[in-house]
This record gives C-alpha cells, sequence and structure tokens, in this order.
C-alpha cells in the first residue's frame, strides 16, 4: 500500500489493556479463603508426640520430601506455637541471592513446616486458624562495601502477582538470639549495616492452609528485595532488581522446574503473568553501538510463546485467539557520560519487515529497576515486545531502533539521537 502502519490495532489496543490493567494491580489479588487440603509431604514430628503412617504414606513421604534427617531448622516454632510440628520440605541449598554491587544477601537454607493445633495465642499471623505452615530461612548479610550502607531486609514469597506475596519477618516466631535486627552489633540503626559486617539469623514466613495449596496452582518466585542506601532516609536508593527465584516446595516441582530454560527476567516471568515456552534464544550477541559516550550492547535476544496465567488472562484478551509472543530483548548499558541516564523510559520501536509494522516496547512488562544508569556506571535493560502469534509466524526481519535517551525534564537527551540493531530471528 505504500504506507507505513505506526502500529496495528492489536498492539495498540493490547498496550492500553496493560496500561489499564497495571493500575487495577494495586487490588492485590487474595487467596482463596479457608481450605481444609493438607499436604502429603509430612514427615517428621516435633512434639513429643509420635506420629504413626502406613508404608504406603511413608512411600509418599520418602519421595515427595527432602527433608533428609528431619533436623528441625527453627525449633522455636514448636515451643512458641505449642502445635504439632511436622517437615513438609527442606533445601539446604537454594541458592538465592541478591547482590548489590557488593552488597550481599543471601538465603543459605529453608525449610517448610506445617503446624497443627497451635495454641490460641499464636492463630493471628495464620488467619485466626489454629493450623498452618511456616517457612524458616537461614539469611546472611554481607556489607562488602567500603562504606555503611542501609537496608530493610525485605524478602518476598510472590504468588499470582507482585500485589500477591507473602511478606517475610524478622521477629515472629524467630528466637531472640537468632533474629537478625537484634543480634547487629550496632542495634540502634537496625537497617545499617557497617563497612565489612557479616550477620546471619532466621527469618519466618507465615501461610495458611489456603496459601500453601494456592503455591500449586501458580509459579511461585522467591524474591530478595532491593532498596540500598547510604543515608538513613534512603534518597536517592536506586533500587536494584532482584531475581525472581523459582521458589521451591516439593521435590517433584523441584525436578519440573529444574529442567526448564532460564529465561529473562522481564515482568513477564518475574510477576506471574505468564508461563513462557522457548520459540528461540541467542546469548552472547555483544552487539555495540553508541550514544555520544553511551555504550549500548544487545546481549540476547528470547523469543517466546505466552501463556497468560489465569490472574492475569484478562490484560492479553485482545490479541485474540492465535496466542501471543514476546520478544525481550537483553541490553547492557555503560555510562560513560558525567550525568545520569534514564532507562525507563526510552522510546525504542521495533520496525518489523522493513517498516511493514512498527511495534512500542511494552513498558509495563519491563523491570521497573534500575530507573538509570548513573555517571560512570554499568547496569541492564530489558526491552519487551508483543506479537499476536498469527502475525509473528509471518515476520521476517527485526530491526530495534534503541532511544533516544529521555532526561527527567521530559526532553530528548543527547540531540535525540538513536541506534539500530539487527535482531536474530
Amino acid at each position: 500500500m505504500g504506507k507505513t502502519k505506526v502500529l496495528s490495532a492489536t498492539f495498540l489496543s493490547a498496550a492500553m489493556l496493560l496500561l489499564a490493567a497495571c493500575g487495577n494491580e494495586e487490588k492485590a489479588s487474595e487467596s482463596p479463603k479457608e481450605n481444609d487440603s493438607k499436604p502429603k509431604t509430612e514427615e517428621t514430628s516435633t512434639t513429643g508426640k509420635t506420629t504413626e503412617k502406613s508404608d504406603e504414606e511413608k512411600n509418599t513421604s520418602a519421595e515427595e520430601s527432602n527433608s533428609e534427617s528431619g533436623k528441625i531448622l527453627n525449633p522455636n516454632i514448636a515451643e512458641e506455637t505449642e502445635g504439632n510440628v511436622e517437615v513438609v520440605y527442606t533445601n539446604k541449598e537454594p541458592k538465592l541471592s541478591h547482590d548489590m554491587k557488593g552488597f550481599k544477601v543471601s538465603v543459605n537454607e529453608y525449610q517448610i513446616v506445617k503446624v497443627t493445633d497451635m495454641n490460641e495465642n499464636s492463630k493471628i499471623p495464620f488467619d485466626d486458624q489454629n493450623n498452618g505452615y511456616v517457612v524458616s530461612t537461614k539469611v546472611t548479610i554481607e556489607n562488602g562495601t567500603k562504606k555503611p550502607m542501609y537496608y530493610n531486609n525485605n524478602h518476598k514469597i510472590q504468588l499470582s502477582n507482585d500485589f500477591d506475596y507473602i511478606p517475610s519477618d524478622w521477629k515472629t516466631l524467630v528466637p531472640e538470639d537468632q533474629q537478625i535486627n537484634k543480634i547487629k552489633k550496632n542495634k540502634e540503626e537496625i537497617s545499617l549495616f557497617e563497612a565489612g559486617e557479616k550477620v546471619t539469623g532466621l527469618m519466618s514466613f507465615t501461610l495458611t492452609d489456603a496459601e500453601f495449596e494456592k503455591l500449586k496452582t501458580v509459579k511461585p518466585k522467591y524474591i530478595i528485595e532491593g532498596g540500598l542506601a547510604d543515608n538513613d532516609q534512603f534518597k536517592n536508593s536506586n533500587p536494584q532488581q532482584s531475581p525472581a527465584y523459582d521458589f521451591i516446595y516439593g521435590d517433584e516441582q523441584a525436578k519440573q522446574t529444574a529442567g526448564q530454560p532460564q529465561y529473562y527476567q522481564d515482568r513477564l516471568t518475574t510477576d506471574n503473568m505468564a508461563d513462557k515456552k522457548m520459540i528461540f534464544e541467542k546469548s552472547g550477541i555483544n552487539d555495540t553501538q553508541e550514544i555520544d559516550k553511551v555504550k549500548i550492547t544487545v546481549e540476547g535476544v528470547q523469543y517466546t510463546e505466552v501463556i497468560p496465567t489465569e490472574a492475569n488472562k484478562a490484560r492479553f484478551s485482545n490479541f485474540g485467539d492465535s496466542g501471543v509472543v514476546a520478544l525481550t530483548v537483553k541490553l547492557n548499558i555503560d555510562n560513560q557520560t558525567s550525568e545520569p541516564v534514564s532507562i525507563w523510559n526510552l522510546g525504542t520501536i521495533l520496525s518489523v519487515d522493513d517498516n511493514r509494522a512498527r511495534v512500542l516496547s511494552e513498558g509495563m512488562t519491563e523491570p521497573r529497576d534500575p530507573k538509570e544508569i548513573a555517571a560512570g556506571q554499568k547496569g541492564e535493560k530489558l526491552h519487551v515486545f508483543l506479537f499476536r502469534k498469527d502475525e509473528f509466524e509471518i515476520y521476517k526481519k527485526f530491526d530495534m531502533e534503541f532511544g533516544p535517551f529521555v532526561g527527567t525534564d521530559g526532553k530528548d537527551q543527547f540531540k535525540g539521537k538513536t541506534v539500530t540493531f539487527s535482531l536474530p530471528r
């Protein structure tokens, strides 16, 4: 026809739907109400009572539980609740960490236990029920930087989306000598970690029966939050995006998760918007171009089929019945200028088949943090582009027009310059 299609109606309406849906995300998804179903992985009782099981139940526990010797990571749970405590799952090498340029937070081990018949005083964290679950995590915080840093040490187990999660607790059911905020040397400043300071202690998560059952209906994530600063007002904290690790709660799920590809950490993945199936990926591309003194490198691409989770189907409805495909581009940015550059409001566009279509990046599916790259620093940016699956299948050529950078005043930086990358397809 001789005209460039700036954005198909499908893409435009989908982008608007994503924007509207994210506005509604403030209403956190609620867990189902009371659910009396019990897990099959009860292994060890810690109450002085003996729980007898049939041979069949013992075999099932042996297959599904990773409780090893059954040693209780946090004996205080039984002491404080006066309930029956049974190990459901133990992960001695979870490999969960968040390294914020030398300030490192690591989960060394965690354990899930089922608590039944607890005392009345312990019911509040379990939605006033006398049964529930506790996840105990052994956490090490080490300030490997050269100056004191403030950090609040918030972790979460994310369920259906980033507003539906189980928060960590440094105090509930944790023995006093293992509470990180109390065993620190500088007790007056509970969030201040001196240069070189290293602290290890326990944290807890409390789940109702229904919340534990919900783990099986989503792909739960374990997230160690950022928000690190050198001042007690947390000014210029520039929080770094934490990896959204798969939260393993049983052996069978662990086997299924182990065989999955390592998807880029866009919000389709981290916020449980959708499951993914890999179509094509390529890493180590290392195609570098420069805008003045800012070097932009395309490190890799992933093309994935997107299968919306139940809680997020509505936001993808305008893509029709053909399905959705996502292109996630991983970029490394080296800012060698004397000013920070913003990376959250870039005007990047994907040109398809020599301008047959032009597709805007979907900012609502891209990581929120970091929002900028400081002067003299390096950082990562993920760009995400969405397509109807039937249209994607006929496309042959993708050229990404990266930029321009936009300053805090809303004006283009570096005279509005852009660079173009030819992406593998």
